[in-house]
């Protein structure tokens, strides 16, 4: 059966708008279409030139060192369903000097590779319990960095939607659970409920990009209706209590979304679905893999800034093998290997634990190679134990954990 590219729905999944804001929301997507290439080269531009001219006007020490580097920010936004699994998934990126910004809409089944769990689908990767899981799955993925993740449960979406009013929105279908239809198609307000309904609905014999579509049209509905002032935003969000929890305080959450949606306003946020291609794992599951050089291109003209240095290069990708048996080791060591500008390719256990010593295997029995294995065993505060192996295609380099590293 030959693959198909998932991408971006040339319609955008949303049919011609009723009233005078539908039909304006209506117009701004099609002019962002048409335009997006060109807008984009332009943006790209501009937000040189802000950045070479902060970088001539930087004051001295770590504010200048920040100011002349990157300044792009990105944030991973979910939804928890009540399985645990992530129900929608969102990487956002704002470049404030620019005031631009891009949200990227992940499928829940594109397969990831999590530290110390394997392979999974995406969504799941929320219900393993691993804080960071999530947001490392994803740079690993797309080779970005995730500087930050906000989860909402289904209870605190719902709350912070009734909080703010409603969301106004343009429903594209009917939708219908169990054979009622809760929100009806067409231009309209919807509340907590309404709204956490569209964004996760999928209809029979529907594509993922239609349910993706539908998240992108409550997130550009819940940027509208946040408050201006970063300080209210926080307000808002601090008053979720535990159903909403952020990898960073949330007052710099606030001042992300505060950013975004002043790019939303001004027509400078850009909306993309992760490019994929569907697999057959077995059993009627629905399943997904990275569709690598259009999502390369994606991150190229949405992402660029936050490619961290060296995931590019060659001859850098480290497999990781647990050989003691710790939980969580993957982890620990994926955090060393990334701040040495290795490129984590995966995690698993290896063929037996027990091994007190860490052991780094190479291709080739070369001083190059040798270096290569004495770098990561470095990265990793172990002392140098490099071999060489036949490793395959998967990796460059693959790291044995043995019981001398100290996570």
């Amino acid at each position: 059966m030959s693959e198909q590219v998932v991408g971006p729905d040339p319609t955008g999944g949303y049919r011609p708008g009723r009233g005078r804001r539908a039909e304006a929301r209506r117009r701004r997507r099609q002019r962002r279409r048409r335009l997006g290439a060109l807008a984009l080269v332009l943006v790209l531009v501009a937000a040189g030139a802000v950045a070479y001219y902060l970088a001539q006007r930087a004051p001295e020490g770590e504010a200048a060192a920040e100011l002349q580097g990157r300044t792009q920010r990105t944030l991973l936004f979910q939804v928890r369903g009540g399985d645990g699994a992530a129900a929608a998934s969102a990487l956002a990126a704002h470049d404030e000097p620019s005031s631009t910004g891009a949200v990227v809409l992940v499928p829940p089944q594109v397969i990831v590779d999590l530290p110390g769990a394997g392979s999974l689908p995406f969504g799941q990767a929320l219900a393993t319990g691993d804080p960071n899981g999530s947001r490392n799955a994803l740079a690993d993925l797309l080779g970005v960095t995730v500087d930050a993740s906000w989860v909402l449960d289904a209870g605190a979406f719902v709350s912070l939607v009734d909080g703010l009013g409603g969301i106004p929105a343009e429903v594209d279908v009917p939708v219908v659970q169990d054979n009622s239809v809760v929100v009806p198609q067409g231009s309209q307000r919807l509340d907590g409920g309404r709204a956490l309904a569209l964004a996760t609905y999928l209809a029979e014999g529907e594509p993922e990009q239609s349910r993706l579509a539908r998240v992108q049209e409550v997130m550009e509905g819940l940027l509208t209706v946040l408050p201006d002032d970063p300080a209210a935003i926080a307000d808002r969000l601090g008053a979720l209590g535990e159903g909403s929890s952020t990898s960073e305080p949330v007052a710099r959450v606030a001042d992300f979304l505060a950013g975004l949606k002043v790019a939303s306003a001004a027509d400078s946020l850009q909306y993309d679905t992760l490019p994929v291609v569907p697999i057959d794992p077995g059993g009627g599951v629905t399943a997904f893999r990275l569709d690598a050089g259009p999502a390369q291109a994606l991150v190229n003209r949405a992402l660029a800034q936050s490619v961290p240095e060296g995931v590019r290069q060659s001859g850098n990708r480290v497999l990781v093998l647990n050989g003691v048996g710790t939980p969580g080791l993957g982890d620990a060591v994926r955090s060393r290997l990334v701040e040495a500008d290795f490129v984590f390719v995966a995690s698993r256990n290896a063929e037996q634990f027990g091994y007190e010593t860490t052991q780094v295997l190479v291709p080739e029995a070369t001083p190059e190679a040798q270096a290569l294995g004495v770098r990561v065993a470095e990265a990793l505060g172990v002392a140098p134990d490099v071999r060489q192996a036949s490793l395959g295609t998967l990796a460059d380099v693959v790291v044995i954990v043995g019981a001398d590293f100290v996570p």
